[in-house]
């Protein structure tokens, strides 16, 4: 089993009060992996929850989303590759940036979709990263744990792009995602494996990149 430590501000991406992502010094915890990859999608909620809030101009609501938006990709850049990270931090210190200024008449909903869509597009290619990683280790259920999450980023980098992607792509990523099932069921998990999943989202990673104009960062085996 593997562990990790994270800040404290962890919580903060779970719950809705931002107030603990400014205060004090940052504490540290041991948290189990196998429970942290329950929460990937907590930017997906946070992110319809800001663009919402946005849209009825409560600025308050928007912007203390956006602080815990941050937070939890800097928890996740903590653990990302050099490439990967130093991109989910720069989303990270936008998002605190905007969230001091949510009023102002420069912070559009075009702007916030784009900072969704790259945070998402980026966080699929750490998850992949991790995918692949588990799978090197033998690690069938993490890997497709991983590889669950890399699917739903993928989808929602493409939702918040506006962007059209063909039937092909879309029986691909619910491919990737009845892999992701079978490899977490140990009966299934060998024959799932010899279909080459990782490689599969690797390829898609890289055609979506091209229909929605976002680079891959992710080096491709």
């Amino acid at each position: 089993m593997r562990f990790f430590g994270i800040i404290i501000v962890a919580c903060v991406a779970l719950t809705s009060n931002a107030s603990l992502a400014q205060s004090g010094e940052p504490s540290f915890v041991t948290v189990d992996e196998n429970l942290w990859i329950t929460f990937y999608d907590v930017p997906s909620h946070r992110f319809r929850a800001i663009r919402d809030a946005f849209v009825r101009r409560d600025f308050d609501s928007a912007s203390r989303d956006l602080v815990t938006s941050a937070s939890y990709l800097k928890i996740e850049s903590a653990r990302a590759s050099p490439a990967i990270a130093e991109r989910l931090d720069d989303v990270a210190t936008q998002m605190t940036s905007i969230a001091k200024a949510m009023d102002d008449q420069n912070v559009t909903s075009v702007t916030l979709d784009k900072l969704f869509g790259r945070a998402h597009w980026l966080l699929a290619q750490h998850y992949l990263s991790l995918a692949r990683e588990a799978r090197d280790a033998n690690n069938n259920r993490m890997s497709g744990r991983y590889l669950w999450a890399t699917t739903h980023h993928l989808e929602r980098a493409v939702l918040w792009s506006n962007a059209r992607i063909d039937r092909e792509v879309v029986k691909t990523l619910e491919g990737l995602r009845d892999l992701a099932m079978r490899l977490q069921d140990d009966q299934e998990a060998n024959a799932a494996r010899k279909e080459k999943p990782i490689v599969r989202a690797e390829k898609v990673l890289v055609k979506l990149g091209a229909v929605i104009d976002r680079p891959v960062a992710l080096k491709i085996q």
